[in-house]
């Protein structure tokens, strides 16, 4: 009886599937975005940047609309899947129309279908280890979950820019539009496995007035902590734009074994990540037994942001070194291990901490703002990456990590208030 209330339910692993596929397709064309618009295209890179920044932001506040989707109308599972359908269709016109129409067609219905499977796929994971009495794993698989999504990254960053760079970008973009249909497949054939939803019965309940003061009191408590992790996220998401081109101009790119493709170098992030995870898994369990140190979650996301503050002086130090001659791939390698093993204490924790704060009426909108602030994150990203193309990489890392720092000290007292308050807003409807 032990043994199996510590065992994973099984659609964990439909889940844990489906979503190393989508994410394997998202990621994938993501990373050879910036340059299919730079060298098919036409782009300039302040251009290109600033857009796929601005697709990124569009993916990450879309999760709004599908959270409230699924809440209110379809539910969880089949927002899943209907959405995934325009997902699929984006991957196939990005891939054949070699248009600027046909481009921000597909953008369009690449982010809206991610932003509508975003959101509700860690939701419908979390109400089905709460329905089946497994919360006390949940930990567990939240970070086995972001394991998934970075496994799937990690094997299209790394590898599409090689078939691009081999067979073209038509061969290149084709593996995401069939990594796509395949977590569709994975999604379905699960569907037994996952909580039974009827949205009609929860529309009809009517909503006490403590209930919507709670639901306000969340928006509230959370509001400060999602509002300076959006920064984090303006810096992070760089390396899809500005690093990329600090690559490419920068860095000494040719090894023993080849060239390596300066879009490539993004696949140390989800690479570190799968190698990390299994550690970080191990921290956070012996984090949860310490009680007299009590390692709780704003401190860890604190120790994230610290890592943050060394990895952009790494950059700095880079960009200034560089002005001279090119210099070594191993300062952008050290600095993606620095921002790996932040994103895990930040992004990890984080989203944990979301659903676990949100009362049960509001999981998956509440998980839909987490991702807005990954939004909000690449907007700003768009607009310092074309402050990049007019400064020297010294300068414009810099000022990254100047602002980093102030970041750094205004979550340390935002932070404070998560400290004596247990999340025990996940048992609430």
């Amino acid at each position: 009886m032990a043994s199996e209330q510590n065992r994973h339910p099984r659609g964990f692993w439909f889940i844990f599937c489906g979503e190393l596929a989508e994410r394997a397709s998202f990621y994938g064309m993501k990373t050879l975005l910036l340059l299919y618009m730079i060298n098919k295209m036409g782009y300039s890179d302040a251009n290109s940047a600033t857009v796929v920044s601005f697709f990124t932001a569009g993916a990450y506040i879309l999760p709004i609309l599908g959270g409230y989707i699924a809440d209110r109308w379809l539910g969880k599972f089949r927002t899943i899947i209907y959405f995934a359908i325009p997902y699929i269709l984006g991957h196939i016109i990005l891939g054949t129309f070699n248009t600027e129409v046909g481009l921000y067609v597909a953008l369009a219905l690449l982010a809206g279908g991610s932003g509508a499977v975003k959101p509700n796929v860690s939701t419908l994971m979390g109400k089905m280890y709460q329905e089946q009495g497994k919360s006390h794993l949940m930990s567990q698989a939240f970070s086995w979950f972001y394991m998934a999504i970075n496994i799937g990254a990690a094997i299209t960053t790394w590898a599409l820019p090689f078939v691009r760079d081999r067979y073209g970008y038509s061969a290149a973009f084709m593996a995401p539009t069939i990594l796509m249909a395949v977590s569709l497949f994975i999604f379905y054939l699960g569907k037994k496995h996952y909580p039974k939803e009827d949205v009609r019965a929860d529309a009809r309940v009517v909503k006490t007035p403590e209930q919507r003061k709670l639901e306000w009191a969340t928006l509230g408590r959370l509001s400060g902590l999602f509002a300076l992790i959006v920064f984090f996220w303006s810096v992070f998401d760089q390396s899809y734009s500005t690093w990329t081109l600090f690559a490419r101009d920068y860095l000494l790119l040719d090894t023993p074994f080849g060239r390596i493709p300066p879009d490539a170098i993004q696949g140390f992030n989800p690479v570190l990540i799968v190698v990390f995870s299994p550690l970080f898994v191990w921290f956070r369990a012996k984090a949860d037994r310490d009680v007299k140190r009590r390692l709780t979650s704003p401190r860890i996301m604190l120790i994230g942001f610290f890592l943050v503050i060394l990895c952009m002086s790494v950059m700095t130090l880079a960009g200034y070194i560089s002005g001279a001659e090119k210099i070594s791939i191993l300062w952008e390698v050290g600095a993606y291990i620095l921002m790996t093993l932040a994103e895990l204490c930040i992004s990890v924790v984080g989203l944990q901490r979301a659903f676990e704060e949100a009362p049960e009426s509001m999981k998956s909108m509440i998980t839909g703002i987490w991702l807005c602030t990954v939004f909000l994150g690449d907007t700003l990203a768009g607009l310092f990456s074309r402050i990049y193309t007019v400064t020297t990489p010294g300068n414009f890392f810099g000022m990254m990590t100047l602002m980093i720092i102030a970041v750094t000290i205004a979550f340390y007292f935002v932070g404070r208030r998560f400290e004596h308050r247990p999340a025990a807003n996940a048992a609430r409807t």
